[in-house]
């Protein structure tokens, strides 16, 4: 498929400046002339506007130009106050410049067909130019005076010599002119190839560095998943075999060696639907606010003091969204259970009174620990940017803990899960 070339951006304005520059001279230069045609200076002035006008857009629609050019030469031919004289006939010359530029910027019909029409033009000019029925008081525009002379006192006017050579050198400009366009055809199109190898060579290094990234990423998630795998298998089976063997615990015991267990095999269970199966879960895999209780019943079954309050009507969040917020709730959590005070009480509140979910989890901070960046804080507020709003996390006066979260309910969203529901 060849596409139409486009003139570069600097050059996107010179043809109509040339053009415009043509008839406006042009006008200036004949001025003195254009009174004297039979038919009034209006169909003289019409051959430099037309020519001028095709210079103008002979970038932008190069058939119209070629289609304009050859228009205004059949005038030419049929009406003789159209004609140029001895004085305007150099108005020819800058029409090669349109012939260029329909050449370079064409399509690739339009190109072709501009060649022999090319040629057809110069033989058309030629004629205008030579022949003594198209000249002035029957005497051609490009004449000698011995000519004349000779042609006076009884000789012969060598017409058929001075129309060949015309032809050949109106048909060579002509030609060099489409040539010219066609090299800066083939320049345009090897430049283009170029930039487009390039992009090419751009996308398959982006793409290269990306399998590297996936590859790296496999490998440390397989990594991660043979250590916490292990870890909280072994972690589970001792909470339940010292829970199962030792009859002397205390239930209260019991009931906290049952919460590790069961915590460590949800926990595993994650693990492995995240690494081994897929990053995204399937959306019934995935925790929704609705398991927030289940949550919070483990975190308290481990010993931490947490309270939940809600306010206002629950609006509908997106699964991601929802996703988002749970684990922003269980990071907060885990930071409390290795963070707080033993005597602290956690709170967890979802305000649901603005235009979204406002959720503050407040955790009363030990001297050391909590109040550090790492990866826990950082993965909240990744989080939450990813459902759209944002999360802080820092120590108020009161020396408590605070981590507030803002996640935003749009319209469009709401309405795409109450129709899902």
């Amino acid at each position: 498929m060849d596409l139409k070339p486009s003139p570069p951006n600097r050059l996107v304005l010179l043809a109509p400046a040339a053009g415009t520059a043509y008839i406006v001279l042009w006008w200036i230069a004949e001025a003195g002339h254009l009174g004297n045609a039979p038919l009034g200076p209006i169909v003289a002035v019409v051959p430099f506007i037309a020519f001028g006008l095709s210079i103008a857009i002979s970038q932008r629609w190069p058939a119209a130009a070629l289609g304009l050019i050859g228009a205004v030469l059949v005038v030419q031919l049929l009406v003789e106050s159209a004609r140029f004289g001895n004085t305007s006939w150099p108005a020819y010359l800058p029409l090669l410049y349109a012939l260029f530029n329909i050449s370079a910027f064409g399509s690739h019909v339009v190109h072709w067909i501009s060649l022999p029409v090319s040629g057809l033009y110069a033989v058309i000019v030629t004629v205008l130019l030579t022949l003594r029925s198209f000249g002035a008081a029957e005497w051609p525009v490009l004449y000698s005076p011995q000519a004349a002379r000779d042609y006076q006192n009884g000789g012969e006017f060598e017409v058929v010599g001075m129309f060949a050579a015309g032809c050949v050198i109106a048909v060579g400009l002509a030609t060099g002119a489409w040539c010219a366009g066609l090299a800066l055809r083939m320049v345009t199109k090897v430049y283009s190839a170029r930039r487009h190898a390039q992009a090419l060579e751009r996308d398959l290094a982006a793409v290269e560095d990306e399998l590297v990234a996936l590859s790296e990423r496999e490998q440390l998630a397989q990594e991660v998943h043979d250590v916490m795998a292990h870890s909280l298998a072994v972690i589970a089976a001792q909470a339940d075999g010292t829970r199962m063997t030792d009859d002397s615990l205390a239930p209260s015991t019991r009931n906290a060696l049952s919460t590790i267990a069961d915590t460590a095999r949800d926990g595993l269970t994650e693990l492995r639907q995240l690494l081994d199966s897929s990053p995204l879960l399937g959306e019934a895999e995935r925790p929704k606010l609705t398991d927030l209780q289940a949550l919070l019943d483990r975190v308290r079954g481990a010993g931490l003091d947490c309270e939940y309050a809600e306010h206002g009507e629950s609006k509908p969040l997106s699964p991601i969204q929802q996703l988002s917020v749970f684990r922003i709730v269980q990071e907060a959590l885990t930071n409390a259970v290795r963070h707080a005070d033993t005597d602290g009480s956690t709170t967890v509140t979802l305000d649901w009174r603005g235009p979204g979910l406002a959720l503050l989890i407040a955790t009363p901070a030990s001297a050391t620990g909590a109040t550090r960046p790492g990866r826990g804080i950082r993965g909240m507020q990744e989080r939450a940017q990813i459902a759209g709003g944002w999360l802080t996390a820092a120590v108020d006066e009161g020396d408590a803990f605070i981590v507030n979260a803002y996640i935003p309910v749009d319209e469009p969203t709401r309405l795409a899960v109450e129709a899902v529901a």
